[in-house]
């Protein structure tokens, strides 16, 4: 059985958490199993979870009963200017679905490139519909379906999503709330009511974490920033989502995953 498919609709949204990628993929899957999680978001990147054994890693996914959703490094410089890093990067992503198509895992993320000097918004976005576009056969032809990431520079509004979902009509759309509260311009507020409004018939997938917002991606733990997770989660009901939300919340100390998983079902099940 392919992992992605445990990941049915319910009334209950579906919480999962991110292995560490400094840590044994194997030893992190145990540990959010233990964790009481619904699935893993499987990120594959150095130094110690890039391109481990696939089969190995689906066999121990479905055994222990787990969902997966793939997650892939921001770093990617998919729309560079220069032909032969391009080209790079779209070998290390392709080796990166084989990986996740040996484990059985049918959604991955992407993330717009945004690292493209000298280019005016408009060209960028037009690389990042052309590598995306690309990708996603490149995606497809491994039985996966690829979602869009907003990120919190260059691409962090709707309208910088427009011309890859032109032309990658079958992308799926990947929400990060945290994202969504970061380099927000005087009067504006989390874009995540915004990126619902027009995005929300293809919704994938969701990522959650605190920030104070400005520039700092801090993924803190719920609660400890200044996101109104209340609203947030009414905006998600209001849009009919009741998919997969992974708490990317990266602390030392457990608990503060743990505490935030709670925080997250209380306030689903009171909007």
């Amino acid at each position: 059985m392919r992992v992605e498919r445990a990941l049915c609709h319910t009334a209950r949204v579906q919480i999962g958490a991110m292995n560490f990628p400094g840590r044994s993929v194997l030893k992190e899957i145990h540990r959010i199993k233990d964790g009481g999680f619904d699935f893993i978001d499987l990120t594959l990147e150095p130094p110690a979870a890039w391109l481990p054994d696939g089969k190995e890693v689906g066999r121990l996914i479905a055994d222990l009963g787990l969902g997966a959703v793939g997650h892939t490094a921001y770093y990617l410089p998919i729309a560079s200017p220069f032909k032969e890093l391009k080209q790079q990067a779209f070998d290390l992503y392709a080796r990166g679905l084989d990986c996740f198509a040996d484990a059985g895992i049918e959604l991955v993320n992407i993330h717009p490139d945004n690292r493209v000097p000298l280019h005016g918004a408009d060209r960028m976005r037009a690389r990042n519909a052309d590598a995306i576009s690309e990708l996603c056969g490149v995606a497809s032809a491994r039985g996966i379906k690829l979602m869009v990431e907003n990120i919190d520079r260059g691409f962090a509004r709707v309208n910088d999503f427009i011309e890859i979902f032109e032309r990658a009509p079958d992308a799926g759309f990947h929400l990060d709330v945290a994202h969504a509260n970061l380099r927000l311009g005087l009067g504006q507020s989390n874009q995540t009511p915004e990126f619902l409004e027009a995005f929300s018939d293809r919704l994938s997938h969701v990522h959650v974490s605190d920030n104070r917002g400005g520039e700092g991606d801090l993924h803190l733990p719920l609660g400890a920033g200044n996101i109104d997770w209340r609203s947030a989660i009414r905006a998600l009901k209001q849009a009919g989502y009741d998919g997969t939300v992974t708490l990317e919340v990266f602390s030392r100390e457990r608990e503060y995953l743990r505490t935030s998983k709670r925080l997250w079902q209380e306030w689903w099940n009171e909007a």
